[in-house]
């Protein structure tokens, strides 16, 4: 198998352990596959809008509002040094907010805009950009998706690599037979909540330079009550809304998955693995065991784990088995508890800084996965201290101490 580095910076578990207990489905199936996405190069008079510098703000309200026309009367009103005025003015002119007319200043309609709005608008002319669309329904993509240190969109050699049959997981793109719409763009000067799909203010005189289909992998899982999405930007643990709904509303997305399985087919390979993996820890006499969802697990005593067996940790999560899983169960309820302060001193230290509320929503989360009701912060620093978890001993004391 490849050490190349995984398409998806997370594990499809930790996908899993989300739509369970942080989204309260039950996940049937998780499919490792590269949606569409339409890659537009644009070209167009783009309106940006940014904060007013302090003084723009105050020289423009005194143009829209207060009758002053010439920069010795702004100095003059506002107390402001005339040198200073006049360099202001200048950029003001440059950026389309002021112009002068036989020795007059007002303001034009970009600027009546800006100082209406409170926004600084700024336009440029003939920008050139990319704008992503997912390629089922031609819907741009939210902002988070722009980010190109988190989210990798695939092509060339980049698409290659990750179709390698030594990769794991083995990702299967989505094909679409049309090409891009291009009245998508046409309906981007009406789209609301434009900040949201890192659309600007306005964009005029709009056209299309090329269009390149590329990939953006994601892991879809299924449950009986629908689909959930999660992409790289959410690092497994928050779905993606607008991409769940798509693929939720995309029935034709199922025949791009390879190799679907019959349910007793499935229930075979699962179970095949489950045995395989307890032959292999030396359970040999543990059988898996099918639970009132569906799902799969097996249950192991409290003596497979501790120092000299499995982690406690690993208890209440998933192992993968193809696109089907089971699940690592213990009955007893003393090793769970250890389990969740060795899971919640994972999620903790993993943080710079958490709030008691937010704490005490991965405690309550934790809790579900684990079959526990949610102890309260000060039991938890007593476990923790009797432990030897002192990072997390320290976190919880002084979580302890907030109201």
């Amino acid at each position: 198998m490849t050490t190349a580095p995984r398409l998806m910076p997370f594990p499809e578990e930790r996908v899993l352990e989300d739509a369970a207990f942080g989204q309260g489905v039950v996940p049937t199936r998780l499919y490792a596959l590269l949606l569409p996405v339409w890659e537009v190069e644009i070209r167009a008079d783009i309106t940006e809008g940014e904060d007013f510098f302090v003084i723009d703000r105050f020289l423009e309200r005194g143009l829209r509002f207060g009758a002053l026309r010439t920069v010795d009367e702004l100095a003059t009103f506002f107390a402001l040094d005339r040198a200073l005025v006049m360099q202001a003015v200048r950029v003001l002119t440059a950026i389309g907010h002021l112009q002068e007319t036989a020795g007059c200043l007002s303001l034009t309609a970009l600027g009546q805009r800006s100082v209406d709005d409170d926004i600084r608008y700024v336009m440029t002319r003939q920008d050139r950009r990319k704008l992503y669309f997912e390629a089922l329904s031609c819907t741009p993509l939210t902002r988070a998706h722009y980010d190109d240190e988190v989210v990798t969109m695939l092509s060339g050699e980049d698409l290659a690599k990750a179709l390698r049959p030594d990769r794991y997981p083995r990702f299967t793109p989505v094909h679409v037979t049309s090409g891009f719409d291009r009245s998508a763009l046409d309906r981007l000067r009406s789209h609301k909540d434009r900040a949201r799909f890192n659309l600007p203010v306005a964009m005029d005189a709009l056209e299309s330079l090329g269009e390149e289909l590329v990939f953006l992998p994601v892991y879809l899982v299924s449950s009986h009550s629908g689909l959930l999405v999660y992409g790289q930007a959410g690092a497994g643990t928050e779905h993606d809304p607008q991409l769940s709904d798509l693929c939720a509303r995309t029935p034709q997305l199922t025949s791009a998955l390879d190799n679907e399985e019959a349910a007793q087919e499935s229930d075979e390979h699962v179970l095949r693995a489950a045995r395989n993996w307890l032959r292999e820890q030396g359970f040999d006499t543990v059988a898996p065991e099918q639970d009132g969802d569906g799902t799969w697990s097996v249950s192991l005593p409290a003596t497979a784990f501790g120092e000299k067996g499995l982690p406690v940790s690993r208890i209440g999560t998933y192992r993968m088995a193809g696109s089907r899983f089971f699940r690592l169960w213990c009955p007893d309820e003393t090793p769970r508890k250890h389990a969740l302060l060795r899971r919640l001193d994972q999620r903790l230290g993993a943080r710079r800084q958490v709030t008691r509320q937010e704490a005490e929503e991965i405690i309550a989360r934790l809790s579900r996965q684990l079959r526990l009701e949610p102890p309260p912060l000060r039991r938890l620093l007593r476990g923790a201290e009797r432990t030897g978890l002192r990072s997390l001993e320290a976190q919880l004391a002084q979580l302890n101490k907030e109201q």
